[in-house]
């Protein structure tokens, strides 16, 4: 069965501002396709943009713990993964996730829909990766009050 598109509908699209394939909420059709999309991660409206192909502009792989943890596609790996990443899991160490909060890599953090992570990566000073048990997120950081 398949399923139809059409505006609200959410789908796969590379946000060009996030530099991924992310979820997006359809804005605007255009002859039964999707046009104009709102990224759900940074809320930006853009074109719709197919997701790139699996392998397509990758990063290159890094050294130490981190790059381990993004060998596995398959969700039991992800969850293993996840699981052995946070073993030495501290509460009191535990950062809660805001937007406002600024995060550095190996940092714990508790959000509040994602569970338990641990930050991966701070490609820009406003963003972050951290690693779930769902797999890996790009969330904000830092933000200005």
């Amino acid at each position: 069965m398949l399923k139809t598109i059409g505006v609200g509908s959410e789908l796969d699209s590379y946000c060009g501002k996030c530099k991924m394939t992310l979820n997006h909420a359809v804005v605007a059709m255009v002859d039964g396709l999707p046009r104009r999309v709102r990224c759900l991660t940074c809320q930006s409206e853009h074109n719709h943009r197919m997701p790139k192909p699996k392998g397509a502009g990758r990063r290159s792989p890094r050294s130490g713990s981190a790059s381990k943890s993004r060998s596995s596609s398959s969700t039991a790996g992800v969850t293993t993964q996840w699981r052995s990443m946070i073993a030495n899991w501290d509460a009191d160490k535990a950062k809660t996730y805001s937007i406002y909060e600024t995060f550095e890599v190996e940092d714990l953090v508790t959000h509040v829909k994602f569970g338990n992570g641990i930050v991966i990566e701070i490609p820009e000073p406003d963003r972050m990766i951290a690693f779930f048990e769902t797999g890996e997120k790009m969330l904000m950081q830092g933000k200005k009050r």
